[in-house]
């Protein structure tokens, strides 16, 4: 009996150390985090709902002039931003245990990362105010909310833990009633 409940307590505490496990760390891509991202014409003219071939011609070249200036960004800038990306997928997991090398990551990020980040969104607000122009009140709204979109799924989703996803799914089947049992 007492090797039983040994047994049962080794088995409970590996088990319960493997599930404390760090989450693996999310690829980096600077691109993403400066906001770097290109309009395709088509979607943008089909989720603003613009109508009159006068109007979707003029969007297509600002969106045109938009692709290209931050072609140029990231051609400009493309050696910085790999430098920082790989740093950063290399050095990474340690970091997490060492405050020298997190210190010097966090350096580079602060260094590269808000300047071609600023003339980004400098083009950006260019075209806004282009677009704005352009548009209705109601597309406008439009492309700023499609706009908005379009930046947040760059950026990277944290990794749901196995124990919350677990508790989700129970939720979704614990309040079902059995067979013969009264509803209130």
């Amino acid at each position: 009996m007492k090797r039983a409940i040994t047994i049962l307590f080794f088995i409970s505490f590996f088990v319960g150390n493997a599930q404390n496990q760090q989450p693996k760390m999310l690829e980096y891509k600077a691109k993403n985090i400066v906001g770097i991202f290109y309009y395709n014409l088509e979607e943008v003219a089909s989720k603003i709902k613009v109508k009159k071939d006068d109007t979707k011609n003029k969007v297509a070249k600002e969106l045109r002039d938009y692709n290209n200036k931050v072609k140029d960004i990231e051609f400009l800038n493309s050696v910085k931003l790999t430098e920082v990306e790989t740093v950063v997928n290399n050095l990474g997991p340690q970091a997490r245990t060492n405050a020298d090398i997190r210190g010097r990551i966090r350096k580079l990020i602060e260094t590269t990362i808000p300047p071609v980040r600023d003339s980004v969104f400098a083009r950006e607000k260019v075209l806004n105010t282009n677009m704005e122009g352009i548009l209705s009140v109601k597309q406008y709204k439009k492309w700023i909310k499609y706009q908005k979109n379009k930046r947040e799924s760059l950026l990277p989703k944290p990794p749901t833990p196995n124990r919350s996803r677990n508790i989700q799914n129970n939720g979704r089947f614990g309040n079902r009633m059995g067979m013969g049992r009264r509803r209130f």
